[in-house]
């Protein structure tokens, strides 16, 4: 173990001590890129529900979220309506419309597709939870020791791939190492004004204890904020990696 001392302050690995500047720094980074008033995101997600987590992930992909009663949450509340059970955790009700999955578009009101076109983001509810019961995955508790097989056959039905597949185990609570490193990621830059080259550090041992304090302090619970800021590093980084791959074509 090694500390990092900078000033007054020691940081050692095994603790998960934070400074007020540090909090306040996040909570800034927080009201600067991904606010309660800007965002759509602050939602706690869906645990134990794995009907409308996967719902949620398929139909947020490149479309706005909307509000309560609109958008991704409207689909969400006609499913909901449709199934009449308090707790929608079982993925057969889906898996069964495979052969008609028209009768899913005019329950979910909903007709767009997923990117590239290949079919309805409906349709592609009805396979995707076909090929994950398929592959051992049936309810939510399923998801808690999911595999990499389980990912790839996911990710090979057409429109769907990685991000949809993180985005529905963030709604289920589970964190795979990609969400991990985007909610640590976000810490570091949170801090990066402030501690400099130990920023990544620093926020590798204390990101899951400022996140917590930063959902304290702002009044809300710990779920709805690590969605909003992963939805916010997603869509950055992806940004990101766009603008780097037009400069290379570019340069080329």
């Amino acid at each position: 173990m090694v500390d990092r001392i900078r000033g007054e302050f020691m940081y050692s690995s095994v603790t998960d001590i934070y400074t007020p500047n540090e909090l306040d720094a996040v909570l800034l980074h927080i009201e600067s890129v991904a606010s309660q008033s800007r965002s759509p995101h602050w939602t706690p997600g869906w645990r134990g529900e794995s009907e409308v987590a996967l719902l949620d992930a398929l139909f947020s992909a490149r479309a706005p979220y909307g509000g309560p009663t609109s958008g991704v949450r409207a689909v969400l509340a006609r499913w909901r309506s449709h199934r009449g059970d308090n707790r929608l955790d079982d993925l057969t009700t889906l898996a069964e419309l495979t052969s008609d999955p028209g009768v899913l578009v005019e329950i979910l009101s909903n007709r767009q597709f997923v990117p590239g076109n290949s079919r309805t983001k409906a349709a592609a509810a009805t396979v995707a939870a076909q090929t994950l019961i398929s592959v051992g995955l049936s309810c939510s508790t399923d998801f808690e020791q999911h595999t990499k097989e389980q990912f790839d056959a996911f990710r090979a039905i057409p429109g769907l791939g990685e991000t949809t597949w993180e985005c529905m185990l963030m709604h289920l609570g589970v964190r795979t190492d990609k969400a991990t490193a985007h909610l640590n990621s976000f810490v570091a830059d949170a801090l990066e004004p402030l501690r400099q080259n130990l920023a990544a550090g620093i926020a590798e041992d204390r990101f899951p204890a400022i996140l917590t304090a930063a959902a304290n302090a702002l009044g809300t619970d710990l779920a709805s904020l690590e969605h909003a800021v992963w939805r916010y590093q997603h869509k950055s980084r992806r940004a990101k990696q766009g603008h780097s791959e037009a400069e290379l074509r570019s340069a080329g």
